[in-house]
């Protein structure tokens, strides 16, 4: 990496940098242009539609033909028709395809209810005894 000195603030600068870092001294000079483009020969003013954007791309050899766009094909289908065998089970249908109906359900409830109610009694009379004792 090569330094350069720079001739307002004497900082050492990269070669490659174009501007001085601490007094903005420019290092290379802007080469000017000989012709007048077409753009400055206009009155500055830039109005870009759709057809100076065309003739642009024109110019460039850029294809700018439009393609017409494609139809929208619509197809309606009908419903399959279910067969017997792929029917949708009914509520009671799929409580026994399930093997296991509300009624089975209810029935263990109730039974672990008659079960755990005796050791839940028994459990707070235990402590209301204990309560009472102190």
């Amino acid at each position: 990496m090569a330094l350069r000195k720079c001739d307002k603030c004497g900082q050492m600068v990269d070669e490659a940098k174009a501007f001085c870092p601490s007094c903005d001294n420019v290092f290379v000079e802007e080469e000017q242009r000989q012709d007048v483009s077409n753009f400055e020969r206009q009155d500055k003013t830039v109005q870009l539609g759709n057809t100076m954007y065309d003739m642009m791309l024109s110019d460039m050899g850029l294809n700018i033909a439009k393609k017409p766009k494609p139809e929208k094909r619509i197809e309606v289908i009908a419903p399959i028709a279910a067969s017997p065998a792929e029917k949708r089970p009914q509520p009671r249908e799929a409580e026994r395809a399930s093997g296991s109906p509300k009624w089975v359900w209810i029935v263990l409830g109730l039974f672990a209810l008659l079960v755990l109610l005796p050791f839940a009694v028994f459990s707070i009379a235990i402590l209301i005894r204990a309560v009472m004792a102190r």
